[in-house]
């Protein structure tokens, strides 16, 4: 049931956050939009970053050890594993290429959204918490998912927040019920999307003060 839930967290967010661009690719998403350029320039970047160390651990499976989620090794001095699980895969090629591929889609539009700096925020700020709270309940293991969740969620509340269509605000409110589920199965996934989606809610414009201006393109 986990892989589902992962699977509509993402990909019913993405379809939101898409119809939330066409919707509202006049004049309202500049308060979210990057304010130069919408090419994800920061998405393939943390892309490249990715696929990079996963391309080589095919080779080379020593990174996956080096460089993966262990509790056991994380408390024992290797900080580092907090945050570089999110550079490489456990899930073989067909995980590693689902992966990669939903971070391209995904980040496109997170970033289209809200621009590459809090893009980033996001992705690793619920990539993180993602990977804190597996040491708990999935103590080994590696693999972006984690921050491309977060992600996700960021992307379907703002859809909710920002006074989307009615469609656009059912699916992404499926999206956001896919990853309730994850935290009911206590799946990592779950916690990242709940990062994600405090976060979005965090650095949404309408969060911030009122005498904060915000750029517009």
């Amino acid at each position: 049931m986990s892989p589902v839930c992962v699977i509509f967290g993402l990909y019913l967010a993405f379809t939101a956050g898409l119809m939330f661009i066409r919707d509202r690719s006049r004049p309202s998403i500049g308060a979210l939009a990057a304010p130069a350029s919408h090419f994800p320039r920061a998405t393939l970047l943390l892309f490249a970053m990715i696929a990079t160390p996963t391309l080589f651990q095919i080779s080379f499976p020593v990174i996956l050890s080096a460089l993966e989620r262990d509790c056991a090794r994380f408390l024992s001095g290797e900080w580092w594993r907090v945050i570089t699980p999110l550079f490489v895969q456990d899930g073989g090629v067909a995980g590693s290429i689902f992966n990669l591929v939903s971070l391209l889609l995904v980040g496109a539009v997170s970033e289209r959204l809200w621009g590459s700096r809090r893009m980033l925020v996001i992705f690793f700020g619920g990539g993180v918490v993602g990977e804190v709270v597996a040491f708990a309940w999935q103590p080994i293991g590696a693999g972006n998912s984690v921050g491309n969740l977060s992600l996700a969620a960021s992307v379907a509340v703002t859809c909710l927040a920002r006074r989307a269509g009615r469609m656009t605000r059912a699916i992404a409110l499926l999206a956001l019920s896919a990853d309730a589920v994850l935290v009911v199965l206590k799946d990592i996934h779950g916690a990242a999307a709940l990062a994600g989606a405090i976060l979005g809610l965090t650095l949404s414009p309408r969060a911030q003060s009122k005498g904060q201006k915000v750029e517009t393109p």
